[in-house]
């Protein structure tokens, strides 16, 4: 019987205890073994977050350095293979580290954080890890939603904190409705005798008495009709959505940039409008808050499923959405923003955005086009490796970063603290028998 069969790509020479290209291969029948423990500092993975082990070497760890973070990170992949880990482990391993933390928690998974994991330890184990929750959680969920977490706190958002033209890309404002928003709320505006003393309210209003006093015009083009009522229309809907100007507080930058915090805002019941509303409108506000405050504890935002929220289809009606996005990214190196793009179809996300996540964590990945678009716009990884994407089993992920001399596949260790819908499986053969906690109804938030 014949034994294993490897294939061994050829890197890096050292010669005198120093890199170098490949001068020269070795002689037929040259002895080879494995570097130990001196491979993580040789491929560059060291830092202060510790991902998991490099897949092979269970001795080896895989790190990556937080400074690295504020040029951005995406992790991809299809569904159930890891994402969710991927993310709350280096969610877990900033907060260590004084940093904060902000999740926009598309599924409900990461609300009860503040607990350790009750079904992951003897896997915890294999990486000399054990169960640990987070000592700083904070909850919070849109007004008129629930949580799983009994202390999540509801919020509403005020519309005069809302930047209108991001406000009207995300109500899907057509050109007409859009210049008649503007209109309706500088008269609220002026009619308010206060720049920012205006509501939704107060602009469905103005706009009601716009369509009233129009009724009796005959001459009135059908298109300005259609769009005064569209816009009728889309502004009670935001209304009905019951997030903004509601009677409950508004979640401030300064209670999530606080070391050492993870923020969970639960959007597992909200509709995609009201999801939306949220992801914006926080984004803005902690860029303009860290602009003014760039001392303050730096903060990484994972944006979960993001092409749900822009997308390529969407990008010529969301152009000042996009831009404040990329200037935030660009802009908030400096200010300590770090943005964590997750979505399990890349191709679908604005290259914009997947070129400025210089870290990347890929899991499997199945559809050509996605393997396509991170293969385009990601560096340092071994023609060879691209084609393990395939095969690679939850928790398994290709990681590439900056620092790295070339990208590796790793074994990402599974997450301390507890998370209600667990993607990964609780034993290394990859059946997944975790009790659904998502499968639930969710307990009304306080």
């Amino acid at each position: 019987m014949q034994g294993p069969y490897y294939v061994l790509e050829l890197t890096t020479m050292m010669v005198n205890g120093t890199r170098t290209v490949i001068q020269s291969r070795p002689k037929p029948g040259s002895p080879v073994s494995l570097l130990g423990k001196a491979t993580q500092a040789y491929i560059g993975a060291v830092g202060d977050i510790t991902l998991g082990t490099l897949i092979g070497q269970k001795d080896v760890k895989i790190s990556i350095d937080s400074v690295s973070l504020t040029r951005h990170i995406g992790i991809f992949g299809t569904t159930g293979c890891g994402k969710s880990n991927s993310l709350q482990v280096i969610a877990e391993e900033s907060s260590k580290l004084k940093q904060s933390v902000l999740i926009f928690d598309i599924e409900g998974e990461y609300p009860k954080m503040n607990e350790p994991t009750d079904e992951l330890q003897s896997l915890l184990a294999e990486f000399g890890e054990r169960p640990e929750g987070i000592k700083d959680l904070k909850v919070y969920v849109p007004a008129q939603n629930s949580s799983f977490s009994q202390d999540a706190k509801k919020f509403g958002i005020l519309l005069a904190d809302f930047d209108l033209e991001i406000f009207s890309e995300i109500l899907g404002l057509s050109p007409f409705e859009r210049i008649y928003l503007f209109e309706v709320a500088r008269k609220a505006k002026d009619s308010s005798g206060n720049f920012h003393a205006y509501d939704l309210n107060s602009l469905i209003n103005a706009l009601k008495k716009r369509i009233e006093a129009q009724v009796e015009n005959t001459n009135l083009p059908e298109a300005v009709a259609e769009a005064h009522m569209g816009l009728y229309t889309k502004l009670h809907l935001a209304q009905r959505a019951g997030i903004i100007d509601s009677h409950y507080e508004k979640v401030t930058p300064e209670i999530i940039c606080v070391p050492g915090r993870i923020s969970v805002i639960d959007l597992n019941e909200s509709s995609d409008l009201v999801r939306n509303i949220c992801v914006a409108h926080f984004l803005k506000e902690l860029f303009r808050y860290k602009t003014k405050f760039p001392n303050t504890p730096p903060v990484i935002i994972f944006l979960e499923e993001i092409h749900t929220f822009i997308s390529k289809s969407k990008l010529k009606k969301m152009l000042a959405t996009l831009t404040m996005l990329v200037e935030m990214a660009r802009q908030g190196r400096k200010r300590g923003i770090s943005l964590g793009i997750v979505s399990q179809q890349p191709a679908l996300v604005p290259s914009e955005l997947i070129e400025l996540c210089n870290t990347r964590i890929i899991h499997r990945v199945s559809s050509t086009p996605n393997i396509h678009v991170l293969r385009q716009s990601t560096g340092n990884v071994p023609e060879s490796l691209w084609s393990l994407l395939l095969s690679l089993g939850r928790g398994e992920a290709l990681v590439s970063s900056p620092s790295y001399d070339h990208a590796v596949i790793a074994h990402i260790r599974p997450n301390k603290s507890r998370r209600l819908r667990v993607e990964r499986s609780t034993t290394t053969a990859g059946t997944n028998n975790h009790r659904k906690e998502s499968q639930l109804k969710p307990k009304l938030s306080v």
